[in-house]
């Protein structure tokens, strides 16, 4: 069952973003590009694993639909799960330092904190439906200290 109180001390605790750039191994599910730029700016079809332009880009904007659901009206219990979830989220990020979302001149560090709260609040109401485990593999992703910016049908891209 799903304990808001224990996923906020568990954001509280965590060091997001932390592993970005670090490499990884390929595996099954999970593309690791190495830098906002290679995914962003001069994105390679190499360092997507020829998976590019199958690539969907995951939210970064409160006003996106959710790519795998259409929930009905949330009550006002979800509601104020996902504004606390939210503003835990958005403490936790507070200090981010933005030259790891940084390549040339573009800067990505508001499209990081805008789609990790997202997917917060997705994975609080896919809790709290109980409709599948989208957004708790992603949000996974993301208390392991990396990006996901986009998936693909058997997987998810991570920087």
């Amino acid at each position: 069952m799903f304990n808001v109180d224990i996923e906020i001390d568990r954001i509280a605790s965590s060091d997001f973003f932390s592993k970005m750039g670090e490499p990884s191994s390929n595996s099954e599910g999970l593309i690791y590009v190495p830098s906002v730029g290679a995914v962003f700016v001069n994105p390679s079809d190499t360092d997507f694993i020829g998976m590019y332009n199958e690539v969907e880009w995951l939210p970064t904007a409160p006003t996106q639909d959710d790519p795998f659901y259409r929930f009905p009206e949330l009550p006002k219990e979800l509601v104020d799960i996902r504004l606390r979830m939210n503003k835990a989220v958005m403490a936790a990020t507070r200090g981010l330092d933005k030259t790891l979302f940084k390549s040339g001149p573009h800067d990505f560090s508001t499209a990081a904190r805008n789609g990790i709260c997202y997917a917060f609040r997705q994975y609080a109401a896919e809790e709290y439906f109980a409709t599948g485990d989208h957004w708790r593999i992603i949000v996974n992703m993301y208390y392991a200290g990396r990006w996901p910016v986009g998936y693909y049908q058997s997987g998810l891209i991570l920087i």
